[in-house]
């Protein structure tokens, strides 16, 4: 598979050079591999507190007065979205329609790969003008490396 041309210089598009030859090691060495590139997850946490800060002190008083959290994005991106949407019922007590989940190409896509949606920067239009979203909703794009077009064209839409 090729990648784009607007996207190719972003990491997220290509195979990580650290985790390549995991079948050459040892299953500790696998385990060390893994949690050493899990801690880099939380390093990138760590430089954008600021800003999650920031949001969060914005969405909760939202939140708190009966608005959603929307959640939209494509491939693993959106999967992760819609997974975390459907935990909040069961772990924070609140209705399934106050933190919703879309992916690109709809429920069928939490199972296989709809790798054309993710391109499509109207995907995400009549999703999120379906939810008739209002000032207190709180909607967030996710995508792993900033330029999925479905995200975008859904945030620049709204």
């Amino acid at each position: 598979m090729s990648v784009p041309h607007d996207r190719a210089h972003l990491r997220t598009e290509h195979r990580n050079p650290r985790t390549m030859r995991l079948h050459d090691l040892s299953v500790a060495e696998c385990v060390e591999t893994i949690q050493r590139e899990d801690r880099a997850v939380l390093d990138a946490l760590d430089n954008a507190r600021p800003a999650l800060v920031a949001l969060l002190e914005d969405a909760a008083p939202r939140f708190a007065a009966g608005g959603r959290l929307v959640y939209f994005g494509a491939g693993t991106s959106g999967r992760l979205g819609v997974l975390d949407a459907s935990e909040a019922p069961p772990t924070f007590q609140v209705a399934p329609d106050r933190v919703i989940g879309l992916i690109a190409g709809g429920d069928p896509s939490l199972r296989r790969s709809s790798e054309g949606r993710e391109d499509d920067p109207r995907g995400a239009v009549d999703e999120l003008d379906a939810l008739r979203l209002d000032e207190r909703d709180t909607v967030i794009g996710i995508a792993s490396g900033g330029t999925t077009p479905y995200v975008r064209g859904g945030l620049t839409h709204l």
